[in-house]
């Protein structure tokens, strides 16, 4: 690249991640303000305690018809959330997208908010190199990709290892130039993180990050915490793929017959977060949404309402993915990882931190099928315990992965749905190859 078409497209990098934040934080805070509205502000103006189960039903209703119609705008709602991350929504396609998602978030479906921010981030993208008009400049849809979902990651370093290692893993990648390829996301995501932790006298935009709460100190490894630990990967990785798998049966039903399938899903969904809340004791915010919010409430529950909510929270995180709900999988993922986590920390001699950051590592892994992404979110959620969560976290990454692997395999005629791996034995079965 020319100097001076470097210096060009590092000056557009700067420019879309400052507005690529300040739109994903703008957004990330309609959707929050929102949510508070429909779920504290209304009950409690009636004098509710709790939410009634008949608004449960309502908003989620609502929510899957809104969903429903957002989709018969141009872009269909965006990407479906099984279908992985998706860099290629264009500003025609971003209303659409938007709508969908915002509909699907605040009525409680159990998907989470990487899908919008991406788009957000993309479209931007898509205008500054309209304007550059130079090939070396596509890099800027990447680089508000990045510096948009930069917003709720919590830290820049997460996105950056997310994106280029989906980029690596991705099948047919060629990336002959990695530096150029590079600073322009960086400097995107810098950019795009000023606005978030602000400069001098200005405090930056708010926004509601990820946070495990406190989860004590953890120093060194236990012995005890590696044994239960991949006990805890392997279940939280079965739990999180176990729901995928069925939202995939439920997909091709959800597409011949899309509002009825919608409309039921989110009245299921509004059905088991009563039910988890009569048994379990605990707010039925903890079964619906993408569990952002609600993670630190996991490490005060017991081994009784932690196994109602994982499971109550996989069949919702089924059932909103499966149903035509739109949105990210990421999110419920790590939750499903960090509750299976707490819980495992039940057994004598196990301890909290551990077993969390091995938890959240696996959901992860289990969902991206990234093993270095997982691993660097679930240290960064849990570094506050101490350094040597880090090998816990490994262990859960590599399970998951693992896991996802041999999972896929097994299913006969099918190619694995991780990016990067090639299963031969399932090409010689269906007799075909890819180009």
């Amino acid at each position: 690249m020319r100097a001076r078409e470097t210096w060009v497209v590092l000056g557009l990098a700067a420019l879309v991640g400052a507005l690529s934040a300040v739109g994903a934080t703008v957004y990330s805070s309609l959707v929050h303000e929102t949510e508070a509205l429909l779920w504290d502000t209304l009950p409690s103006s009636w004098g509710a305690d709790v939410v009634p189960a008949w608004w449960v039903f309502l908003v989620l209703g609502t929510g899957a018809v809104a969903v429903w119609g957002a989709k018969h705008l141009h872009g269909h709602g965006g990407h479906h959330p099984l279908g992985g991350l998706a860099f290629d929504i264009t500003p025609r396609q971003l209303p659409s997208t938007l709508l969908a998602a915002f509909a699907t978030l605040v009525c409680g479906a159990v998907v989470g908010p990487e899908a919008p921010l991406l788009a957000i981030g993309t479209s931007i993208g898509f205008v500054a190199v309209a304007r550059a008009r130079s090939d070396r400049a596509k890099i800027l849809v990447i680089a508000g990709a990045a510096a948009a979902l930069g917003v709720v990651m919590g830290n820049p370093l997460v996105t950056v290892f997310l994106i280029l290692e989906a980029a690596l893993l991705m099948p047919g990648s060629k990336s002959p130039q990695p530096l150029t390829q590079l600073l322009p996301v960086l400097v995107a995501l810098g950019t795009g993180y000023l606005v978030h932790v602000g400069i001098a006298d200005w405090p930056g935009m708010s926004s509601h990050p990820l946070d495990a709460g406190d989860l004590g100190t953890y120093g060194t490894v236990d012995p005890t915490d590696l044994a239960v630990g991949a006990v805890v990967a392997l279940a939280a990785g079965a739990l999180v793929i176990a729901a995928t798998r069925s939202a995939e049966t439920l997909r091709p039903l959800a597409d011949r017959h899309p509002l009825p399938v919608i409309l039921g899903g989110g009245l299921l969904i509004a059905a088991i977060a009563v039910v988890a809340r009569a048994i379990s004791g605990e707010d039925v915010d903890t079964v619906l949404f993408s569990g952002q919010s609600t993670m630190s409430a996991l490490t005060d529950a017991g081994a009784l309402a932690l196994v109602v909510i994982a499971v109550a929270k996989a069949a919702g995180y089924a059932i909103s993915l499966g149903t035509g709900f739109r949105g990210g999988s990421i999110f419920p993922a790590v939750y499903l990882g960090m509750a299976v986590g707490a819980l495992g920390s039940f057994v004598p001699g196990a301890t909290l931190p551990g077993l969390v950051a091995c938890g959240i590592a696996a959901g992860a892994a289990a969902t991206l099928g990234m093993p270095l992404t997982s691993t660097m979110l679930a240290v960064l959620l849990t570094a506050s315990a101490g350094p040597a969560v880090t090998v816990t976290a490994i262990l859960g990454a590599v399970i998951g992965v693992m896991l996802k692997v041999w999972l896929d395999r097994r299913r006969a005629g099918v190619r694995p749905d991780l990016p990067g791996v090639d299963d031969d034995l399932s090409l010689r079965r269906t007799g075909t190859r890819e180009s």
